[in-house]
């Protein structure tokens, strides 16, 4: 394991550890999005014989659901938020199904073009709120949303020439998923802020 799976497994891990500890953050279900996300990488980690890529699309639906649910709540049972919640989760369902590759590239990209619309949502609504006092800092889904924001846009210039450098130079696409990890890491030390927060 290279330095930086180890530092990735440590910041997830912490990130879980947090939001089992604070009893304020139960109610977003942080420790089941961590939980599902620990037990995929360890599963693909070990390689297991019956692990493919189209678990990380699974991952993918899961992730959804799960950020429209807390979004949801978040913006106070926002109808937006559950209409394209629904629509992704399906689309993305649909085009994992239709697939031809172990990885759906258009279900990856669905998720990604989500969590845009969900982060940017968010802060629109906030900054718009005529009634907003709090230091928009001080928000924990300032700095998840912020998160989503960095991981989403790297991970679509990730996914773009994935299949194409794996048979053309495999070499760089190795040095492109080091790179990814540093976006990882960075982008779960943002998640960790977020869970420090009062708000």
């Amino acid at each position: 394991m290279i330095i930086l799976d180890l530092i990735y497994y440590i910041v997830i891990i912490t990130n879980f550890t947090v939001s089992i500890i604070e009893k304020k953050l139960w109610k977003q279900l942080f420790w089941f999005y961590f939980g599902i996300t620990i037990i995929t990488e360890i599963l693909f980690t070990t390689k297991a014989g019956f692990i493919t890529a189209r678990m990380y699309n699974y991952l993918d639906l899961f992730c959804i659901i799960y950020f429209g649910y807390i979004y949801n709540k978040e913006l106070h049972d926002n109808y937006v938020i559950r209409i394209i919640t629904i629509l992704f989760f399906l689309l993305g369902g649909i085009f994992i199904f239709i697939s031809k590759t172990n990885y759906s590239i258009i279900t990856g990209y669905l998720y990604c073009i989500f969590l845009f619309f969900i982060s940017l949502f968010w802060f629109y609504k906030k900054i718009s709120s005529k009634d907003q006092t709090q230091d928009i800092l001080n928000l924990c889904f300032f700095w998840i949303s912020c998160s989503l924001l960095f991981w989403s846009l790297f991970y679509i210039f990730r996914m773009f020439p994935m299949y194409f450098f794996n048979k053309k130079d495999p070499g760089f696409l190795k040095e492109i998923s080091n790179v990814f990890s540093i976006v990882n890491i960075i982008t779960y030390s943002l998640f960790l802020r977020g869970l420090f927060c009062r708000q």
